[in-house]
């Protein structure tokens, strides 16, 4: 008998490489099907994602508002067809729900169909493609503290659009915002709710549109101690998990209040008596035309939204002028001496500090107040200056380093205009450099990394303004979520 071995052989081989070529090509077609969908899986899951985020910062417009954005940002991150897609849930599921502590929760959902292609040898002409992302955005207390100074005159309308659309943005029903705006006097417009979350947004935007500030000085201190007062005064167990202070203005500080002795009447020889008030000063070296500044008082501390202008305090109720002069050390004979402390007799909660010294030596950058005594320090241009800019970084520092509520407060400065970048006063600094302290911004030189960092946000003319409001609200928004 004859056996064709060879011939057996090659046919059993050639079946075998038929098997295994068909099993190369299902794992080929089955590695490059699932790998397309796991790239359309990560750009879906990145697209959701990105939808819930932009929802969570639009939320303080409305559901109808977060839903148009999310819809916008999931459509410029995961197009129609996208790796031969033929199907995607677009727009997505959104779904908000609100949390225990009544923060916002938004989820975004959605699933796309991919049509196989080797792996339909198999059988499978479909793979779905599914994808879910979450934001939450955590309830904020804010004090807006705005400047209404007479350098602002010319702008105001552009900062009150501005300023109106950044209110805009927080969620008048979960979120607290109090209005505090200043001059040389200082007005709380709009208080912050002390119980329950939400805040009035139409009386905030009337106050912000109308014109009820007279245009004088730069209270910067006082501004601040008001929204610092405004967040203090919710109690901790109430308070959101995210408590800012918003400071915009176009200058440097130039007015504090204190309790001052004062001759009776403009350049009379009687006795001094004592008068509490708001001091300021001209900004020196002046930016253009006579640099002659002078130091005048006192004026209304606090002013009330229905009657903010400048208001001048007994005794006489009239301007104490030191009159003006290119000596910046010629003395207030009218009200001699600065005290060594400021005064700030109206607050809303309890426990805050009503005084702080004029100068501290603990903190970088203060400016130090030539001539004092013991008791007080004369009181010219560069020392109630010096005063007004020392005071309002001790009190932005106190409000960062206070610990009395649950979470540490940030501060957020705006500044509008170049001027802020010119040097001025006794130590030829910038506004800037001010604002960055104020805000502890991680770029300043005297940056505190033991309290909550904020940041320092410049527009250098109203057209920018709109963006760098937006980027504060960017920022806040990131923190909450």
């Amino acid at each position: 008998m004859t056996m064709h071995r060879g011939r057996s052989q090659r046919g059993t081989a050639f079946a075998y490489l038929g098997i295994t070529l068909f099993a190369l090509v299902g794992f080929t077609g089955l590695a490059v099907d699932l790998g397309r969908s796991y790239v359309i899986k990560s750009n879906l899951s990145k697209a959701v994602d990105a939808a819930a985020l932009a929802a969570a910062r639009t939320i303080g417009e409305g559901q109808s508002a977060a839903r148009d954005e999310a819809n916008k940002i999931f459509n410029v991150n995961f197009r129609n067809g996208y790796l031969g897609v033929t199907s995607v849930q677009n727009p997505p599921l959104i779904d908000f729900s609100v949390a225990a502590d009544d923060s916002n929760v938004i989820t975004v959902s959605s699933r796309a169909v991919l049509p196989t292609t080797f792996m339909q040898i198999a059988g499978f002409t479909n793979i779905n493609v599914s994808a879910s992302g979450q934001a939450t955005r955590r309830l904020v207390d804010v004090a807006f503290v705005v400047d209404h100074s007479g350098s602002l005159s010319s702008d105001y309308d552009a900062v009150k659009s501005a300023a109106q659309q950044f209110v805009s943005y927080f969620d008048p029903d979960k979120d607290r915002v109090a209005l505090v705006m200043f001059a040389t006097s200082t007005v709380i417009m709009d208080p912050i709710n002390t119980g329950a979350h939400g805040f009035d947004k139409s009386s905030l935007l009337n106050h912000i549109g109308g014109d009820g500030i007279a245009f004088v000085s730069t209270a910067t201190a006082e501004g601040l101690y008001a929204g610092w007062d405004q967040l203090r005064s919710v109690s901790s167990g109430s308070q959101a998990g995210l408590r800012v202070i918003v400071l915009f203005t176009d200058g440097a500080p130039n007015t504090f209040s204190g309790q001052f002795s004062v001759k009776p009447c403009h350049g009379c020889a009687g006795a001094l008596v004592p008068a509490t008030g708001a001091l300021f000063t001209a900004d020196y070296p002046a930016p253009s035309g006579t640099n002659k500044p002078a130091v005048t008082g006192l004026g209304q501390i606090y002013g009330t939204p229905s009657n903010a202008s400048l208001v001048y305090v007994s005794p006489t109720g009239s301007s104490y002028t030191s009159g003006a002069n290119n000596n910046y050390q010629v003395v207030n004979q009218d009200i001699p001496s600065l005290p060594l402390v400021s005064f700030h007799p109206t607050h809303a909660s309890s426990g805050i500090p009503t005084g702080f010294n004029l100068y501290d030596s603990s903190l970088p950058g203060q400016r130090v107040l030539v001539g004092g005594n013991g008791s007080g320090y004369p009181d010219h241009v560069q020392n109630a200056n010096n005063a007004a800019r020392n005071l309002a970084e001790i009190i932005a520092n106190a409000a960062r380093a206070d610990t009395s509520g649950s979470s540490p407060i940030r501060i957020y400065t705006l500044g509008l205009g170049d001027l802020l970048n010119q040097p001025a006063g006794s130590a030829l600094e910038t506004g800037t450099s001010i604002l960055m302290r104020i805000a502890n911004d991680p770029a300043s030189p005297s940056f505190n990394p033991s309290q909550a960092e904020g940041k320092y946000y410049f527009a250098g003319d109203t057209s920018q303004l709109a963006s760098a409001f937006e980027a504060i609200r960017n920022q806040i928004i990131r923190l909450s979520q």
